[in-house]
């Protein structure tokens, strides 16, 4: 009799034991379709479709046959998200470890908004003036898809890339140049700034270097397009103080 139920035990794990080895071959199976150049290819066209699309629904606003073009591509889209959470799983989609993470994040808001688009186009008037606002504003966040395109073709990528590298150095040379451009500052404004009367040039030399903020502004522009006429016309001033040059 013990061994009755132990043999049970054994034949439920036979059974279980296909049917999830069955799933992992699919989810498998469908990972490799989803990570395939081919269907990757046809993702990129869709949408560089729905982007040319949208062009033409700016310029030829009237045509009746745009709503139902969008529906379309929105279905398009949903299908290819709900494949993929088939694949991987909808937690691990969206879970900080996937490198995937922020586009996948897109793609479900621009999903969400889409079908918000989608309510409001059926059960909400949209003429009515904040509506209407509201309306737009959810569409355009639809060409948000057309930075997916990064993903699909390398030398976007690359660019892109680039681009935000570019961005950082850019972001730090400014702060340099702010701190060289403060720390100048300081100095101008207590020996220039502060000329006493009786110099010939401290009027003007107060004026430009009155206050650190000032100060600033001036040997910014000293630094990109210098007007040095303006102060070539200062008699003098070059050759008694030629550190400004």
């Amino acid at each position: 009799e013990p061994l009755a139920p132990r043999r049970k035990e054994g034949r439920r794990a036979s059974v279980l034991r296909p049917a999830a080895v069955i799933d992992e071959d699919k989810r498998g199976w469908l990972g490799k379709v989803l990570g395939s150049s081919s269907f990757q290819f046809g993702v990129a066209l869709l949408i560089i479709s729905n982007a040319i699309v949208m062009g033409l629904e700016t310029d030829l606003p009237t045509y009746p046959i745009w709503d139902m073009i969008e529906n379309a591509f929105l279905v398009a889209f949903l299908v290819e998200f709900l494949l993929k959470c088939s694949s991987e799983g909808f937690r691990t989609l969206l879970s900080p470890s996937n490198p995937d993470v922020a586009w996948n994040i897109c793609d479900v808001v621009v999903l969400g908004l889409g079908f918000s688009d989608l309510a409001m186009t059926v059960f909400l008037n949209k003429s009515s003036g904040n509506m209407a606002t509201l309306f737009r504003i959810i569409r355009l966040v639809r060409i948000m898809r057309l930075f997916r395109l990064v993903r699909f073709l390398k030398q976007l990528y690359l660019l892109a890339f680039g681009f935000v590298e570019a961005v950082q150095a850019i972001f730090w040379v400014s702060l340099l140049m702010i701190v060289v451009l403060y720390t100048c500052s300081i100095i101008m404004v207590r020996t220039l700034g502060s000329l006493p009367d009786s110099d010939p040039h401290a009027e003007f030399l107060h004026m430009q270097f009155a206050d650190i903020r000032t100060s600033m502004l001036t040997l910014f522009v000293l630094m990109s397009s210098p007007n040095l006429p303006r102060y070539m016309d200062q008699e003098g001033l070059f050759w008694e103080r030629p550190l400004l040059l």
